[in-house]
């Protein structure tokens, strides 16, 4: 085709994939980059777009629409080039591109310089005045586009690349990322493959093989090409066929095209040696999230290193950048950087979970700075400053890495790492004690204990059939925690271990207050205070009169409950333990209630309430709100009474145990009571 005048226009674009999905957001970015900056100054430069990815994301498809769908705009042509930066052949050189260009605008090819500075030149001064849109596929580096973009405010340049070509900034460049699509899209680009008929009752598996495609496009086309050609296959067939890791990346790979493996294998084999090594072993990291920290401990650099070679990762579409510091593998990428070779490989988990629990135990220094530990990590770390503001940020990096830290439990128990395995399960208390994960909590300590046994640590086995009592404690199976705590007494005799003997005491004295037995609770209490005392724990002399106390309170001898919580109080008090000094001002708060003296009850529940609320537990929270709800009743508010009831309710519900259900049964008490017909008010001068 040519112009009016005589120039050719150019139509090189290449054919719109079939069953492109989605990707609004991305279309709309394009729009606006190639609209540019606002008016129209001589001075102005061409808009240039980056479309940044990893292989096999679909930018090429994403351009190249965008392309097709404006070539109107586009009076003077379309070019298009594939500048192979990323295939297994030599990438193009800029110059080769260049004069196609040219001799594709006219120009005789006898005209068309050696040089590249002269090819650039007359480049521009063709193209001056014109209105073109240039495609340059898989670009390599910002030296490879530059000399390809024109000098006319009038043209668009979308440029697409695995890096960042940071270059081209200096062009007015824009950057669109790209990243696998939404698991709803991805789904409906098999859906369309496919048919919809024919996956209208196979949903469930076309989720799951959306998924195991790690929402790639390429590999979702591909599947959904196999499928398409195979009219007999169910979809859990295909499905069933990825499951195996090791082949999914061959059983996605395009037939008669370069494979998801090559794809993956170029942009690392242009990696730099410090990134490739990175690659291979920040591969084994358990979760989505890798940190710098975790990435430093797999490889055994230091973190500025880490970092330094994360980013390089990042800009090559290798690793996506989430927040600051952390980054994460797409699946496919993942399964690529774990099928590749490297001696170091099985050293990996034990160096990210030693990591781990490291971070584990300063966080947990700052959620309960003085508990007592078995694992000697926490003594590295007395006097340095805290990793996290307060508790709260603690718990909450612990609850978010919980499944990482999940899997590295069970991964280092089957390495049998067992010593390090039962230190990251002792790790976990400070989490399950104040976020009550149950299921996980039994599951995990059930691993723990395994491994502290099957090292032959019986001080470390003490202490995990300790805290997996706690579990059953909180969901009322009080023989169970007995049970454990049972062997837990007996095994802390045996090595000698006072410590462990005084909580095991301790919670068999929590088992008999659950069972209404409260004058074996006392007796439990008291010769775990016998021991705290001997071994000089004031924390734990104190946290002993809280028990006494709490368990007389529900056996209705009030006063003598009273002077163990007050002196548990004081004890508090004086070590310094604000958390622990305001759970016991909840039973004085009670007490205070039951004498009639409400605003001193409510008094003490408003500063307990202070601290509580800042510790980031949902379960002491809701034991206040209880305390408020028993306060209003004692005072006649059945509305406020309800309103608190309603609230722990609400804050025990995710987490469920013996505190939901002691909530619930409140409640219903009181809509109970509330139902029924009140007596009428005495008339004036009778005795109600």
């Amino acid at each position: 085709m040519t112009s009016p005048s005589g120039t050719p226009v150019p139509r090189q674009l290449p054919p719109v994939p079939a069953h492109f999905t989605s990707r609004t957001a991305e279309l709309e970015a394009l729009d606006s980059a190639a609209a540019g900056p606002e008016g129209d100054s001589v001075d102005q430069l061409p808009a240039v777009t980056v479309v940044v990815g990893p292989g096999g994301v679909g930018k090429t498809a994403l351009a190249v629409t965008w392309a097709v769908r404006n070539a109107r705009r586009f009076p003077s042509g379309q070019l298009y080039t594939d500048l192979r930066g990323f295939s297994p052949e030599t990438a193009v050189p800029p110059e080769e591109a260049l004069g196609a260009f040219l001799r594709a605008l006219g120009v005789p090819p006898e005209r068309v310089p050696v040089e590249l500075a002269e090819q650039a030149a007359l480049f521009r001064t063709t193209t001056a005045g014109m209105r073109l849109l240039l495609v340059a596929d898989n670009a390599i580096s910002a030296a490879q586009v530059r000399p390809l973009i024109p000098a006319s405010s009038g043209c668009v340049v979308v440029v697409t690349s695995r890096l960042r070509l940071d270059g081209l900034h200096a062009e007015g460049a824009r950057f669109v990322d790209m990243a696998p699509l939404p698991q709803e899209h991805a789904i409906e680009l098999l859906t369309r493959s496919v048919g919809k008929s024919r996956v209208a009752d196979e949903l469930p598996d076309v989720k799951k093989l959306a998924s195991l495609c790690g929402r790639f496009p390429i590999a979702l086309r591909v599947a959904g090409a196999r499928l398409a050609s195979r009219p007999k296959w169910p979809v859990a067939r295909m499905v069933a066929e990825l499951r195996d890791e090791r082949l999914r990346l061959t059983r996605l790979s395009p037939v008669g095209e370069a494979s998801l493996t090559a794809t993956f294998d170029s942009s690392y084999a242009a990696l730099p040696p410090h990134a490739a090594r990175l690659y291979r072993l920040a591969s084994e990291h358990p979760g989505l999230t890798v940190e710098v920290g975790a990435a430093a401990a797999a490889a055994r650099v230091s973190d500025d290193e880490a970092a330094d070679g994360l980013q390089v990762l990042a800009d090559a579409s290798l690793l996506e950048e989430i927040g600051v510091g952390g980054y994460r593998f797409h699946d496919l990428v993942r399964l690529h950087a774990r099928a590749l070779p490297d001696d170091e490989r099985f050293e990996v988990t034990p160096r990210i979970a030693e990591w781990y629990l490291h971070r584990m135990t300063r966080a947990n220094m700052v959620v309960i700075p003085m508990r007592w530990r078995i694992s000697t990590v926490c003594a590295r770390y007395e006097g340095a400053p805290p990793l996290f503001g307060t508790g709260a940020d603690a718990l909450r990096w612990l609850d978010e890495r919980l499944p990482d830290i999940i899997e590295l439990l069970d991964e280092t128990f089957a390495l049998g790492q067992d010593e390090l395995a039962w230190q990251l399960c002792e790790a976990l208390w400070e989490l399950f004690l104040y976020r009550k994960h149950y299921q996980l909590w039994i599951r995990t300590h059930e691993v723990g204990i395994a491994a502290a046994h099957r090292c032959a640590d019986a001080v470390a086995e003490a202490r995990l059939r300790c805290q997996l009592a706690r579990a059953y404690l909180d969901l009322g199976r009080f023989e169970a925690a007995a049970t454990e705590c049972s062997k837990a007494a007996e095994l802390a005799r045996g090595a000698g271990s006072r410590h462990n003997e005084s909580v095991a005491l301790d919670q068999l004295g929590m088992a008999a207050q659950g069972r209404g037995d409260f004058e074996r609770a006392v007796e439990y209490f008291g010769e775990s205070l016998v021991i705290e005392r001997e071994l000089g724990i004031d924390r734990g002399v104190a946290q002993r009169h809280r028990r006494i106390g709490e368990a007389l309170l529900q056996a209705g001898r009030t006063t003598d409950a009273a002077r163990h919580l007050r002196l548990a109080q004081e004890m508090f008090n004086g070590v310094g333990d604000v958390k622990a000094e305001a759970l016991v001002a909840v039973p004085l708060a009670r007490i205070n209630a039951r004498a009639g003296e409400i605003t001193a009850a409510k008094r003490e529940l408003e500063r307990a309430a202070a601290v509580l609320d800042r510790s980031g537990s949902t379960v002491y929270q809701s034991d206040v709100l209880v305390a408020f709800a028993e306060v209003a009743e004692l005072e006649g508010d059945l509305a406020a009474a309800r309103g608190h009831l309603t609230k722990a309710l609400d804050l025990c519900r995710p987490i469920g145990g013996l505190r939901l259900d002691q909530a619930r049964t409140r409640l219903a008490a009181l809509d109970a009571r509330s139902d029924r017909p009140q007596r009428p008010e005495p008339a004036a001068g009778e005795q109600p």
